[in-house]
This record gives structure tokens, C-alpha cells and sequence, in this order.
């Protein structure tokens, strides 16, 4: 009997063992097909969606404690204003893609571009296949390893543009190609999720 109750248990640990992570893989699934992209372009309601309106790190707009204050604080004339967009998704973690594109009058324009080059930028280069900033001019940056970039990048005339990529687990789920022109990513970003960053890191 004792020798049955043996089997029975070992049969019940190799089934749990052999279940389970196809259970947890088919929850993962599940979240992925059943979350859906939120993607907003109000600019009225531009500050809703920044982290900086927060102090609590359980909103939903907290993205992973990222600093964003290269982005406006506010926006004073939304005439200014060329295009916006803000994405939030959450399959299971939390992953933010935006830009804001702004046209200045002169001396907005150099009055922002002081600011800009006065934040205390981070080292980029190397993160997610990020190689020095050639497309457009580079004006502040704040990246991490592992959650992203946020920066602001110049036409050298009127022009900023502001952007973000925010994830974790070193990929991003959405697809950001489909909500961002690639012109204002970094150049060689790449955070597919078989993308060679990710792979090194994992080793590590």
C-alpha cells in the first residue's frame, strides 16, 4: 500500500512538473492576445500621461520610475505642437512608447535647446543596440539598461522631438514600428524580443 501511495505521488509531482509551465505559458499567451495597445493623442490631456504628475509609484503612468522631464513639464501653446502620441501597453508588465514633435518660434527654440543640453544626460551608447546619435541631433538623453530611453533630439533649425521607449525584461511586446516613425528612434535601437542586447544580457 505504502509502495502504491509512493507511485501515486511521484506520478502527481511529474504531471504538476510537466503542467505547470505549460499552464504559465498559456496564461502569458492569453494576456497578450486579450491586452490591446492604448494608444492617445490628445494633447489637451498631455500631462495625464507623464510620470511626473505622479508621486505614486503604484499609477499607472509611473513607468518604472523613469525620468521624463526632458519632455515639457507643460506644453504653453499646443499651435506648437507638429504631432503626439502615447502608448501604453500591458500584457502583462507595464511598456510605454511616445514621441511629441514641436515646431519653436526662435527664441523658444533656443531658450528649449539650452535646457535641453543643461540636463544631466546619461551614457546610451551600447543599450539595446543604440550607437551614437547621427539621424538627428542629440540634445539630452536619460537611458537604462534595462527600462529604456527617454531624450530629445533637434533639426538643428525649429524642430525638437521628444521620445520614449519604456519596458522591462530587456524586449518590448508591442510591436513599436507600427506607432512610431522609425526616424525618431535612436539609431540602432532594437528591442525585438530576439534581439542580441537581450540575448547578452540574459547570459550575464
Amino acid at each position: 500500500m505504502k509502495t502504491e501511495k509512493k507511485i501515486l505521488i511521484g506520478i502527481l509531482i511529474t504531471v504538476i512538473a510537466v503542467a505547470a509551465p505549460v499552464v504559465l505559458v498559456g496564461i502569458m499567451l492569453y494576456g497578450s492576445f486579450r491586452s490591446k495597445p492604448e494608444v492617445y493623442d490628445e494633447i489637451e490631456n498631455y500631462t495625464e500621461y507623464m510620470s511626473f504628475s505622479y508621486d505614486n509609484a503604484e499609477s499607472k503612468w509611473y513607468k518604472w520610475g523613469m525620468d521624463e522631464r526632458i519632455w515639457p513639464l507643460t506644453i504653453k501653446d499646443v499651435s506648437d505642437v507638429t504631432d503626439y502620441r502615447m502608448v501604453y501597453y500591458n500584457p502583462w508588465d507595464a511598456q510605454y512608447l511616445g514621441y511629441l514633435v514641436m515646431d519653436y518660434a526662435a527664441g523658444d527654440y533656443a531658450a528649449e535647446v539650452d535646457r535641453l543640453k543643461n540636463y544631466p544626460s546619461t551614457d546610451y551608447i551600447g543599450y539595446y543596440g543604440v550607437k551614437e546619435e547621427s539621424t538627428y541631433e542629440l540634445l539630452a538623453v536619460y537611458a537604462d539598461e534595462y527600462n529604456g530611453f527617454v531624450y530629445a533630439l533637434t533639426d538643428g533649425n525649429s524642430r525638437i522631438i521628444y521620445a520614449e521607449e519604456i519596458f522591462c525584461n530587456y524586449c518590448m511586446d508591442l510591436d513599436y514600428t507600427e506607432y512610431i516613425p522609425e526616424e525618431y528612434l535612436l539609431d540602432g535601437f532594437d528591442a525585438t524580443s530576439d534581439n542580441p542586447y537581450k540575448t547578452k544580457m540574459m547570459k550575464e
